[in-house]
This record gives structure tokens, C-alpha cells and sequence, in this order.
């Protein structure tokens, strides 16, 4: 039976996961009624495999920048989600809303960009050759891997990655921009901002508690 906290968090992504699918992205994992469970349950398949342990645990001994990347993250996040109104100044309390959504985005994307996505998505990865084989057997875990890769989640990630990003407060949307030629490269809402940050964070979680468990990093 789900805990608490796995029914809230499926809950979660059942509501954002459309959001993503609606622009192209994570749509097949979109449509699941129970997507964190799912995510957790590959994952957790994932590392139970003794074919694949000694694989993962050699890249992630090798690479040991993935889990502590990770676990830096977690540590940030921890505290970024728990910022209250009272504790900044009150003449800052305008800048919150879009301060606190950065707080919790950036580190996400940037994670995802770093050493994790290399995890997820290059070639001497363990999970990507083991993705490229066997996808149809992991399809939520491989639907994350390619929303990482979508246009989407690139523009937006190289937009908040340069603070190269504006927010317009009339349609509540996060508008992002080329770093060097100054040109609008994507608008997102603040819904899909969320959207991209919650997936994000549910397969880093999963990852860190059951496959990086494989070398007890």
C-alpha cells in the first residue's frame, strides 16, 4: 500500500505531468494514474538487477561529482523550501514570489545539466546503455531521461542557468532569452516553471535513495 507521502506525490505529478505533455514533453508518463509510484518502482527494479550493480556501482565510484552533486542539491533544497515572508526584510518582500520560485528552479536545472544529466544521458552511462536496450521496460525512467533532453527544458534551463530571464507579471509567465544575442527564446508559465522543477526533483530523489544506494554514495 502507498504511504502518505508517495499518494501525495503521485497526486502531485498527476496534476503538473499534463502540464509538460500539453507542450510535447514526458507525454506517455503523463498519462499514468500513479507516475511517481511508477518512477520509484523502475528505479527500484532497477537496482535490485545483479547484472547491473557492478556497472553502476564502477561509473558511479568513478564519477563520485554525480552523487555528491546530488546530495548538495538536497541539502539546498531542504532549506530553500522553508524560507518565510518574515525572514527578509520587508522592502525585499516584492521581490519573494520570483525569488523563492529561482531558489528552488535554479539549483534543479543546473543539477540536471551537471554531472546527474551526464548520468542520465551520456554515452558511457550505464542507465543511458541500459536505456537505449531495454526502454520499453523502463519507460518512466527513460521518459525523464528525454524531457530532460526536450527543447523545452533546454531553453528553459539555459535561460534561468544565465539569469538570462525576465518575468512578466501580467500574464505570470517566465520568459527566457539567448545569453549572448539577447533574442526571446521561450515563455513559460509559471504552472510549467513548477511543472519542469517537480519532475525534475522526483527523479533525483528516486535516483539518490535507490540507485546511488548500489555503492552507498
Amino acid at each position: 500500500m502507498a504511504s502518505a507521502d508517495q499518494r501525495e506525490k503521485d497526486e502531485l505529478l498527476s496534476m503538473l505531468l499534463p502540464v509538460l505533455s500539453a507542450r510535447g514533453v514526458a507525454r506517455h508518463w503523463a498519462r499514468s494514474a500513479v507516475p511517481y509510484s511508477d518512477l520509484e518502482r523502475e528505479c527500484r527494479d532497477v537496482a535490485s538487477r545483479a547484472d547491473l550493480a557492478p556497472e553502476f556501482a564502477r561509473y558511479l565510484r568513478d564519477n563520485p561529482v554525480v552523487s555528491l552533486s546530488v546530495h548538495a542539491f538536497l541539502a539546498h533544497i531542504s532549506v530553500a523550501a522553508n524560507v518565510k515572508p518574515e525572514d527578509v526584510p520587508a522592502e525585499q518582500r516584492v521581490l519573494m514570489p520570483a525569488g523563492t520560485r529561482l531558489a528552488r528552479w535554479l539549483p534543479t536545472f543546473l543539477v540536471i545539466d551537471g554531472p546527474l544529466g551526464r548520468f542520465l544521458r551520456s554515452s558511457d552511462s550505464p542507465l543511458n546503455v541500459m536505456l537505449r536496450a531495454e526502454h520499453a521496460t523502463y519507460p518512466t525512467i527513460a521518459q525523464a531521461r528525454d524531457a530532460f533532453n526536450s527543447e523545452l527544458f533546454r531553453k528553459v534551463r539555459n535561460g534561468v542557468g544565465h539569469w538570462a530571464i525576465a518575468w512578466s507579471h501580467e500574464d505570470e509567465q517566465l520568459v527566457c532569452f539567448d545569453s549572448e544575442s539577447g533574442e526571446t527564446t521561450v515563455a513559460i508559465s509559471l504552472l510549467e516553471g513548477e511543472a519542469l522543477h517537480v519532475t525534475s526533483l522526483a527523479v533525483i530523489e528516486c535516483l539518490d535513495r535507490y540507485v546511488f544506494d548500489l555503492v552507498g554514495v
